[in-house]
């Protein structure tokens, strides 16, 4: 999604020092530039992003919200299950660490399911430990039919079918 079409995100994008931001139903996760202090730039962010909510502004424009809805699935079916699962049981804790998991699709003939880790999550060491020990297991025990995880980095992504495109 562009900046422009969260206006919390250009807000805070337009301070010195910050080089991204992630914007998730209950969190803010912003990502310093490599040379700017934390210290110094907390402060500043937490006071945007306050005054940002006291002015009554949406952080994020009602029209341009991405996302995939279980009910987009046929109630019941495995992709249905599997989104149920990430958001009830993945998002909120991986969220919780800055970042994002984003269902892409789950191939029925070879029982991959595709995700992409965005935010924080997206350039961590820990992401393919998660993927492979956390969410694999996860399925493992609730939806046997997914036989593996692959996580897709945005370049990866581009050439893969979603739902709905």
């Amino acid at each position: 999604m562009a900046a422009l079409q969260a206006p919390l995100a250009k807000s805070l994008l337009e301070l010195e020092g910050v080089r991204e931001v992630l914007l998730a139903s209950g969190h803010v996760t912003v990502t310093k530039a490599t040379i700017a202090d934390w210290e110094e730039l907390q402060e500043v962010v937490e006071k945007e992003i306050s005054q940002f909510y006291q002015a009554g502004k949406p952080a994020v424009d009602p029209d341009a919200v991405e996302s995939i809805d279980p009910q987009d699935f046929e109630e019941g079916s495995i992709e249905a299950q599997i989104l149920e699962l990430l958001e009830e049981r993945v998002k909120p804790f991986v969220q919780q660490d800055g970042g994002d998991i984003e269902f892409v699709r789950f191939d029925h003939k070879d029982g991959s399911l595709y995700v992409r880790m965005v935010g924080s999550c997206s350039g961590c060491a820990m992401s393919h430990a998660t993927l492979q020990e956390g969410v694999k297991n996860l399925m493992d025990h609730y939806l046997p039919a997914v036989k593996q995880i692959v996580g897709l980095n945005d370049e990866m992504d581009e050439d893969v079918p979603r739902p709905g495109r």
